[in-house]
C-alpha cells in the first residue's frame, strides 16, 4: 500500500497497519481527502482513532504528511495513515477496515460516482466498510446553480428526493442502505468537517446536501 512518509511516497504492509488498528478504539477513512487537512484535524482530536486519509493526488497531502510527522508538541500525530491511491480500487489492506467514511464536498470522479450510485465508486466504499459502517457524504448544491460547471451539466442533482426515489435502490444492490438525506443550511456549516466548507464561512449562503448510509452484511445465500 502506498502511503505518505514526509514529503515522499513509501509502503505501508498489511502487518504494520494491523498493528495500528489493533491499538485503535475505531477506523475512520477520508475518502478524496484533498490536503488532508480534515484527516489530521480528526486525528488530533481523536487520538484514540486510526484515521486513514485517502486520496490519488498523493502532492496535495504533501503539507499535512509533514506536519504529522512532527514531535507531538510541534503538532504531530502518530495515528494518522495517507493513502495513495483510487476508491475504485482500494488496497487490499484497507478492505474492512472501517467503522466510519467520510466523502467531503467530493468532484470529478468520486463525485459522479456517489450522485450516480456507480458501482466501482459505492462498491470500493462498501469494500473497505465493515457491516454496520457509516458513509457520510456532503455535497454543496450551489454547483447546480448558473453557471453550472462543464463538468457536472449532465449530473442529476444529488437531493433528498433523487436519493430516495432514485440512489437509494442504486445502494443498496451495493450494501449500502440510506438512513439520513437532507440539505443543511449554512447556519450548519460549522458541524460539517471539511476544510472547503469551513472556508465558505459562517456568512455563505451555501446549502450542503448530506447523505448518509449503512453498510449492510450481504445475503446469506
Amino acid at each position: 500500500m502506498r502511503v505518505l512518509k514526509g514529503s515522499s511516497l513509501g509502503t505501508m504492509d498489511a502487518g504494520e497497519l494491523q498493528a495500528m488498528r489493533q491499538a485503535a478504539g475505531r477506523v475512520l477513512i477520508d475518502v478524496g481527502t484533498g490536503d488532508a487537512r480534515t484527516a489530521y484535524r480528526i486525528a488530533r482530536e481523536r487520538p484514540d482513532w486510526l484515521v486513514i486519509g485517502l486520496d490519488p493526488a498523493w502532492r496535495r497531502m504533501v503539507p499535512t504528511a509533514v506536519r504529522s510527522r512532527r514531535k507531538p508538541a510541534k503538532g504531530g500525530v502518530s495515528n494518522l495513515v495517507l493513502v495513495s491511491a483510487v476508491i475504485e480500487e482500494p488496497p487490499q489492506e484497507l478492505v474492512g477496515l472501517a467503522d466510519e467514511l467520510l466523502v467531503l464536498m467530493p468532484w470529478g470522479k468520486l463525485l459522479r460516482g456517489v450522485v450516480l450510485g456507480e458501482a466501482d465508486v459505492c462498491g470500493g466504499l462498501r469494500a473497505v466498510a465493515k457491516a454496520g459502517a457509516t458513509v457520510d457524504v456532503t455535497v454543496g448544491t450551489s454547483i447546480w446553480r448558473d453557471p453550472v460547471p462543464l463538468e457536472i451539466r449532465d449530473l442529476p442533482e444529488l437531493t433528498p428526493e433523487y436519493a430516495r426515489d432514485v440512489l437509494s435502490d442504486r445502494l443498496a444492490a451495493l450494501g449500502w442502505r440510506i438512513t439520513a438525506a437532507d440539505l443543511v443550511s449554512s447556519t450548519a456549516m460549522e458541524r460539517i468537517n471539511s476544510s472547503w466548507a469551513r472556508r465558505l464561512g459562517s456568512g455563505s449562503a451555501e446549502v450542503v446536501m448530506h447523505l448518509r448510509a449503512v453498510a449492510v452484511p450481504p445475503a446469506r445465500e
